[in-house]
């Protein structure tokens, strides 16, 4: 059996150090973790496999219902059926589901995993660079030990938290945040807590309030995750176009785009004439597909395409309150005047969709969210739904959903 390199990634500078561990077989009762920059760990990774874990907060956990059981069709299904759920344009996200889908019984959820696509290509970038390819991309939500006996998991580290709620739930945020985070996931407050917590970490748990076995005196959170990790019960991210043989195929990549430049400078060489004898209609035709594509970006429920200039028309009626659809124009007044009346946020995003405005902002803090709440509650003439939260060290992510009443 190959010699596993395991690899614990963070948002830092590319020469910074990242914690690393080489592992022959099972994890035995020594996990031996060092510290070197990527470049460094990367240039002995040759010949052994290789395990990314990736933060947490970077990784979104849900459950798709889609009538499929085949794993490639449920793959397929999930961003469209999730789509009403996220802020963000499903096309710029990666998603990825547990294993095991077609064995399990009719109607049950399938856990999936969504990551923004951005965040997949800045990890496994460095190893592309160096024609390797990973084994397993992993959250380190779902490595830490599955709950059992009504118990949650908790990995405690300097500045952050990530805690398992279930086989495929979890949450990940920072220490001065763990306490609210707790009483939205739980607020009887009775759930027990079995907290790894590696050195370094200046934190009272006590005043969680809740049932708990500490775990201290461990020397790196990657020994936690090293010795945790069950593929089994994890999402692997390396599906679909990050799947083990694409990332082969690309590795092959350079080679084919050299390739390619030969046979296309060629091709330009025989068909000089005849492409120019087509320009005019082609430009033609690029202009009605640009059309039509920035008529699917304003209305995304448009279902008819054959006369954009008539259903611009109807849809800009409809935008403004006409044909009973909600009225865009005073949901983005509502917006407008929270977002003024509460400074510690920032909008990053938005999409006007089946009637309601879908919202991505950051916030300082959970208090700002706690402060738009209170806004809207004072305005009920539009009605605010909270879609997702997500801390990080430098700050709050949030998506919204407003409509009105």
């Amino acid at each position: 059996m190959r010699d596993t390199l395991f690899i614990q990634l963070r948002d830092a500078a590319p020469d910074a150090p990242v914690a690393c561990a080489l592992v022959s077989g099972a994890p035995g009762a020594s996990i031996p973790v060092e510290h070197d920059a990527l470049d460094a760990v990367l240039a002995r990774a040759a010949g052994r496999r290789i395990v990314l874990f990736v933060p947490g907060v970077d990784v979104r956990l849900a459950t798709v219902q889609v009538p499929a059981r085949q794993e490639q069709k449920v793959l397929q299904a999930a961003p469209y059926a999730l789509e009403d759920q996220l802020a963000e344009d499903v096309d710029t996200l990666h998603f990825a589901i547990a294993s095991g889908a077609s064995r399990r019984p009719a109607g049950e959820p399938h856990p999936v995993a969504i990551v923004a696509r951005e965040r997949m290509d800045h990890w496994l970038a460095p190893l592309r660079e160096r024609n390797l390819a990973a084994d397993a991309v992993v959250a380190e939500t779902l490595s830490l030990p599955a709950p059992e006996a009504g118990r949650w998991t908790a990995l405690a580290e300097p500045g952050r938290v990530t805690v398992r709620t279930g086989t495929f739930a979890g949450f990940s945020c920072s220490l001065a945040d763990l306490e609210a985070y707790l009483q939205l996931a739980d607020a009887s407050g009775q759930i027990p807590l079995r907290l790894f917590v590696s050195k370094d970490v200046e934190y009272d748990f006590t005043r969680l309030g809740r049932p708990m076995e500490l775990l201290p005196g461990y020397g790196s959170p990657l020994e936690v995750l090293v010795r945790h990790w069950r593929d089994a019960t994890s999402i692997n991210l390396l599906q679909g176009a990050y799947s083990q043989r694409q990332q082969w195929q690309g590795l092959g990549r350079p080679w084919r785009i050299a390739a390619a430049i030969v046979v296309g400078w060629a091709a330009v060489a025989l068909a000089g004439e005849a492409a120019q004898a087509l320009r005019a209609g082609a430009e033609i035709r690029r202009l009605e597909q640009a059309n039509l594509e920035r008529y699917k970006a304003l209305f995304p429920g448009a279902t008819r395409f054959d006369n954009l200039a008539l259903q611009t028309q109807q849809q800009m009626v409809a935008l403004r309150g006409g044909g009973g659809a909600a009225p865009l124009l005073q949901l983005l007044d509502a917006v407008a005047a929270s977002l003024s009346a509460n400074p510690g946020l920032t909008l990053q995003s938005m999409q006007f969709r089946d009637g309601a405005l879908y919202l991505s902002l950051t916030g300082t803090d959970l208090q700002a969210l706690e402060n738009l709440r209170a806004w809207y509650g004072a305005h009920p003439a539009t009605l605010l739904s909270v879609q997702d939260t997500n801390a990080a060290p430098d700050g709050v992510q949030i998506r919204l959903k407003l409509t009105a009443a």
